[in-house]
């Protein structure tokens, strides 16, 4: 007799219950895989190809802005070595350009078109390169040629001047002897066509010196117009005097001087080819900016299409979020109608609630709560999606923190390179004190070693104050300016100055007027405009006697007008109206630039100012700074 068969019990009706409801879940996993099968395909392409598609754009603009620039920088290039430097510096940029489109080639939606424009721009900037060395070769042959003039104006001069003694002594001697005047008439006409000589001669040679710096091929031309004309009359002289003894001498100087205007390698040839030189090499520069500009433009075209991008994507997640929920709900209320009470507990106190978390901790990071807690438990299907999600949030987190760090720094570097040329000078007069403190403790001199320290501390609070004014210029532009006190900036400036001025025993007179003391500027850049103005004083008086400066200010309609008086050698009248030019100087190659009057003026412009030179020559020179009046410490 068979046994009857005993019900199920609490385990096996478990058993089935887990049964049917792990065949409802596996039917639900299957669904649920599928959504979030799909739901990881999106999140790879905004992981795997639009974030770096993005960072490898930005870093495509930064590289970009970096070739603008510097482009200008090796145009403007005054020597050999500068060049290279900046060559350099471009060549590594190209070469980061490069390598972005080899690292990122795949994910760049216009590729092709932006590799034209890289392609393009090297080639333009190479151009650019062998502009610049033309320009500098011509540069220096012109050099050249200008010295070697002064050499066969001098030895024309040598041969002239003899020739004209000789006439003169003939003249007097036929006075003294009662020649007649027809007797007299060929050695006068001798004479004065030596004289016309003489003066034809030292105005060829001026207008061939004068044609190596004209401003443009118009100007140009009119001089070696004018230049023949010189030569046709000098032609006629010559051949009045063709029977004086030393005539050939004469000849071959005026020719030596004539030399250096014919040719290729003639001073005029020389100079048409470097303003022909600055023209294409400006044709460049805009042609630089042009193509630099597309590359933007292509670049901001393809954040904008892979932000599309991420948007479509992120819009295909929400989807296969919300069909996975749908499907996993009914999946649960069907295993609810099967599995009963417990079941139903089981689920809705595990599976949902974990679904229900997972779902939170979605929407809020889909709402940019990068900072989310996304609950991860157990080692199934939910458990998967909510590591991928913590990691898809790591991921968006870590790259925002990268892109934000990467503009901190790009920041930081324009500042660092604005602060270590401004505080320059104080940290080379601290060296200089510190080395002077040394000595003065050597020799036992304490209280100068004290002074030296006390004025260490006040270029250590100057360097503080460029500091605090650049933050100041990068949190707000516009307010940058503050009342100044004339005193501390002059007594500043004549610091640094004191032993030069010692060395050429200037006598000073320093005269601030009350009521003008207080003036609206920018510390640190009005004491760089006094100290340019104070040096140049002082190179002009090198030479001259006796030595004065004055500094003097009096104020007028709310206006300051600030006064540094020398007794040096002066300006030219033709040179006066240029002394504001950038890149001009008249002294000698290698000892100015010819930027810091045009730096200075520039600087006093922005402050709302002005400045003007006056000058005589060997009577000194006289330069006046106007700026606005401040009340003492008044708030700005």
């Amino acid at each position: 007799m068979t046994p009857p068969l005993k019900p199920p019990g609490l385990r096996g009706r478990l058993f089935l219950a887990f049964g049917a409801v792990a065949t409802m879940t596996v039917a639900a996993t299957v669904v649920g895989w599928i959504a979030f099968t799909r739901l990881g395909g999106d999140l790879d392409r905004v992981v795997g190809r639009n974030v770096p598609a993005v960072t490898a754009s930005a870093r495509l603009a930064a590289t970009g802005g970096a070739i603008i620039g510097r482009a200008p920088a090796l145009a403007a290039a005054i020597d050999e070595a500068e060049r290279e430097r900046q060559w350099s510096r471009l060549e590594a940029n190209l070469d980061e350009l490069n390598g972005l489109f080899r690292d990122f080639d795949q994910r760049l939606t216009d590729h092709a078109a932006l590799s034209q424009v890289v392609s393009s721009l090297t080639g333009n900037l190479r151009s650019l390169d062998e502009n610049v060395r033309r320009r500098l070769r011509v540069s220096a042959r012109k050099e050249e040629l200008i010295e070697r003039l002064r050499w066969a104006s001098a030895d024309f001069l040598d041969e002239v001047e003899p020739l004209i003694d000789d006439t003169r002594f003939n003249i007097s001697l036929a006075l003294q002897r009662g020649e007649e005047p027809r007797v007299l008439e060929p050695e006068m006409a001798r004479q004065q066509a030596l004289f016309r000589i003489n003066a034809a001669g030292a105005l060829l040679a001026e207008l061939i010196g004068r044609a190596a710096n004209l401003p443009d091929l118009e100007a140009l031309r009119g001089t070696e117009i004018y230049f023949r004309e010189i030569e046709g009359r000098l032609a006629a002289d010559l051949r009045i005097i063709a029977d004086v003894p030393g005539v050939l001498s004469l000849n071959q100087a005026l020719r030596d001087i004539r030399s250096f205007a014919e040719g290729i390698d003639g001073l005029f040839l020389l100079r048409s080819d470097e303003l022909e030189a600055l023209a294409e090499g400006h044709d460049l520069l805009d042609r630089n900016r042009d193509l630099v500009e597309h590359l933007q433009h292509l670049i901001a075209q393809n954040v904008e299409g892979e932000n599309r991008a991420a948007v479509a994507a992120v819009g295909h997640s929400k989807a296969s979020i919300a069909r996975g929920k749908l499907l996993t709900a009914g999946a649960a209320l069907a295993s609810l109608l099967v599995a009963g009470l417990v079941v139903w507990l089981y689920v809705g106190r595990s599976l949902v609630g974990r679904i229900k978390r997972l779902d939170d901790s979605m929407r809020a990071i889909a709402q940019g709560d990068l900072k989310a807690e996304v609950p991860v438990r157990g080692r199934d299907e939910i458990g998967a999606m909510a590591g991928s999600l913590r990691t898809f949030r790591d991921t968006l987190s870590e790259t925002q923190a990268e892109l934000v760090q990467a503009a901190k720094l790009a920041a930081l570097g324009q500042l660092t390179a604005g602060i270590s040329h401004e505080v320059n000078q104080p940290l080379t007069a601290i060296r200089h004190y510190v080395r002077n403190t040394g000595l003065l403790i050597d020799k036992d001199r304490p209280e100068d070693a004290k002074a030296n320290l006390t004025r260490i501390t006040g270029l250590t609070e100057r360097a503080i104050r460029i500091v605090d004014s650049l933050r100041s210029q990068a949190r707000k532009p516009s307010g940058n300016l503050r009342p100044i006190d004339l005193a501390s900036v002059v007594d500043n400036v004549l610091t640094l100055h004191e032993r030069r001025m010692r060395d050429l025993e200037v006598t000073l007179t320093v005269d601030l007027a009350d009521s003008a003391r207080w003036v609206q500027a920018g510390q640190v850049r009005l004491e760089q405009v006094l100290l340019n103005l104070v040096g140049n004083a002082l190179d002009a008086m090198a030479a001259a006697e006796p030595r004065r400066l004055v500094i003097a200010s009096t104020c007028q309609d709310g206006r300051v007008d600030l006064r540094i008086a020398d007794t040096g050698c002066g300006i030219a009248p033709e040179n006066l109206k240029r002394v504001f030019d950038p890149f001009y100087t008249t002294k000698d190659v290698g000892e100015g630039l010819g930027l810091g009057l045009s730096v200075s003026y520039n600087i006093i412009k922005g402050f709302g100012g002005t400045m003007r030179a006056e000058s005589r020559p060997g009577a000194g020179s006289l330069f006046r700074v106007t700026l606005d009046a401040a009340e003492p410490g008044a708030p700005t």
